[in-house]
């Protein structure tokens, strides 16, 4: 994160540019150390680090690199800028590296690893692994120890994270079912047989109130490898804002639980990897989203220090 002053006829500007997403305790420590406003310029802002900024009388710019929205004070008026058309065809996207991020997956879980290992967690190649690390090095993402190939500091990564990653793909639907989520939940895990790999994993708020409780869940997220009839357990297809349960055969290979660091027995519920959990509390539905994905960030904080110190 970098900051800027601008001083021009004595009135000082102070630029905050980051090339990561900033959370809500990133911006109230901002706020709590300027006594002027300033103007923030991330890469992503969810609504309420928007409302937070916005609150505070600053100014925030999003550029996506691809696009670019703003909401700018001019004096006592706030002035919003839409992100603008883009101009052209956009172009073609490209593959998305499942295996750089299945990489990163088992680098966070576990401290030190060699490339060997990692190829064996991760089912890529070792040619491929290493070339992913040396793209991960060069982002100042990992490094490599004499113990081996580890996170150079957590929280960029897990920034890095929300920001790169582009979501499981694959198809995803959406349902209304009685009981709580985390019922909900259990009912679906139940109608698959017990597997190794898992054949489902549970994220989302379930999964983040079993490692880290904090709030009641919102809605149950569940990824499977097939798909099955839920009509028969007592759903019935909803729109997504009326979803109790989000159910996705996805196409990433690497949210399913890291067999080197299995969860499933300590917490009941075959889990999903945890930065597929936070990924899915950060766009869970709810004002407090935000707030979920901070104590669930927290949490996987907490853990990586524990497995560092033990290693």
């Amino acid at each position: 994160m970098v900051e800027l002053s601008y001083d021009r006829d004595r009135t000082v500007l102070t630029v905050v540019s980051s090339a990561t997403p900033l959370g809500p305790r990133d911006i109230a420590a901002l706020i709590a150390r300027r006594e002027k406003p300033c103007l923030v310029v991330v890469p992503s802002a969810s609504p309420t680090v928007r409302r937070a900024i916005e609150a505070a009388s600053w100014s925030w710019i999003v550029d996506t690199g691809q696009e670019i929205a703003a909401a700018l004070r001019i004096g006592r008026s706030p002035v919003k800028l839409p992100a603008p058309a883009a101009a052209g065809r956009p172009a073609k996207p490209g593959p998305v590296p499942w295996g750089t991020f299945t990489l990163v997956r088992r680098l966070v879980q576990i401290p030190h690893a060699t490339q060997q290992q990692l190829a064996t967690l991760s089912g890529v190649s070792q040619p491929r692994v290493s070339q992913a690390l040396r793209a991960l090095a060069g982002e100042g993402l990992v490094q490599r120890t004499s113990a081996g190939w580890t996170v150079r500091d957590l929280d960029e990564v897990l920034r890095w994270w929300l920001v790169t990653y582009p979501g499981p793909g694959g198809i995803s639907t959406y349902w209304y079912g009685l009981g709580t989520p985390v019922a909900q939940a259990q009912r679906i895990v139940s109608m698959f047989p017990t597997a190794e790999p898992a054949d489902v994993a549970v994220s989302g708020d379930v999964g983040a109130d079993l490692l880290a409780p904090w709030r009641n869940p919102v809605r149950a997220v569940l990824y499977a490898r097939r798909g099955i009839d839920l009509p028969d357990a007592g759903f019935v297809p909803t729109g997504e804002d009326e979803a109790t349960l989000e159910f996705s055969v996805p196409k990433d290979p690497g949210l399913w639980p890291n067999p080197a660091a299995p969860l499933t027995k300590r917490v009941g519920l075959p889990l999903a990897d945890p930065l597929q959990i936070l990924w899915d509390v950060q766009h869970s539905p709810g004002a407090d989203s935000d707030d979920a994905a901070q104590h669930l960030w927290d949490e996987l904080r907490r853990r990586h220090h524990e497995r560092r110190q033990a290693a």
